[in-house]
């Protein structure tokens, strides 16, 4: 690796510092937030191992939960939506994996049974944010968290039909990847890159460690393909796309991780990374390089560096319990 630690370690600390400054912007402690904007901070705490320190910005999402057991996008609308939902659900989980909060476990059940309720005949689940293979995505993902971490957290009946949904939800997806090895959504996803990185990480490859019931190796290695195949020149992704530059990266950086083939996807990494650094503004990252910071975009660096530094760790199971596909 020509990415040292010692460069990173700095930068992971300063963008810390500099996300917990801007609580008041992100925290539902300080009022009524972006839920989306909340899960991605609450990642960035997990990985720095700093939950256990703020229980209250966890029991906070727990308080606006809905009674359906779903959130909407902002803390203080009460439709709830899948992929929002989804999202708060695995920082739940997994926040109280070191936090041990009752009120938390509780929360999780509801987010179960939201789901559970929620989900189509075909599998799917839906979002008007989101395109519908991200809608169904996420709630797999929380699926393959709660079955690699947090079965005693359910009966097993409950855990017969979470198996059953998860199912249902991964043939889903894998019914709908192109020849090529990408998934496509005309309406959100035209080139297929963000999309196929989210899929890949997200859920599908977590069938690898759980068992392979779904036998996913070939599907997740022509993901990768596919995305090492549309890596621009400058080690960017999608038209100098920050967000999907960054979503990229992470992905491969599991994927060959749990597949074995770290050695083909080495350089690929490197020079995303590279990019995701030059274009760092003096405080967080933007959205497209010269534009101002965006705090989303901030956790989305931190969580970046942060699952590069596990990844340059010879132990891959230290990778994987970073998705919490592990305990």
């Amino acid at each position: 690796m020509s990415i040292r630690m010692e460069q990173i370690q700095p930068i992971i600390d300063h963008e810390y510092a500099y996300l917990m400054a801007e609580r008041p912007h992100w925290s539902l402690t300080k009022g009524d937030q972006d839920l989306e904007l909340v899960a991605h901070a609450l990642r960035v705490l997990l990985h720095m191992k700093t939950a256990p320190q703020h229980p209250d910005e966890y029991l906070a999402l727990v308080d606006c939960q809905h009674a359906d057991g779903g959130w909407g996008k902002m803390s203080s609308e009460k439709t709830s939506a899948a992929w929002v939902t989804a999202f708060c659900a695995l920082m739940l989980i997994r926040g109280n994996l070191s936090l041990k909060n009752p009120r938390i476990a509780e929360s999780v059940r509801k987010c179960v049974r939201y789901f559970l309720d929620t989900q189509k005949e075909d599998g799917k689940w839906s979002d008007p944010s989101w395109a519908d293979l991200d809608a169904v995505s996420h709630p797999v993902s929380f699926f393959d968290v709660l079955m690699a971490v947090g079965p005693n957290l359910v009966d097993a009946p409950t855990m017969v039909r979470v198996r059953d949904s998860w199912r249902k939800g991964m043939k889903f997806m894998l019914e709908r990847q192109d020849a090529d090895g990408g998934w496509y959504d005309p309406e959100f996803h035209p080139t297929g890159v963000e999309i196929t990185a989210h899929l890949i990480q997200d859920s599908i490859v977590a069938d690898l460690v759980l068992g392979d019931e779904h036998q996913v190796r070939n599907c997740c290695q022509k993901g990768v393909m596919k995305l090492l195949s549309v890596q621009a020149a400058d080690g960017s992704w999608d038209g100098e796309n920050v967000d999907h530059t960054m979503d990229c990266t992470r992905s491969i950086m599991l994927v060959c991780s749990i597949l074995g083939t770290r050695a083909q996807c080495d350089r690929t990494i490197e020079r995303g990374l590279e990019w995701i650094l030059k274009h760092k503004c003096e405080k967080g990252w933007p959205d497209f390089p010269g534009m101002e910071t965006n705090l989303e975009r901030t956790c989305d660096g931190l969580d970046t560096l942060l699952k590069y530094k596990t990844y340059s760790q010879p132990v891959t199971t230290a990778l994987v319990k970073l998705w919490g596909y592990a305990a």
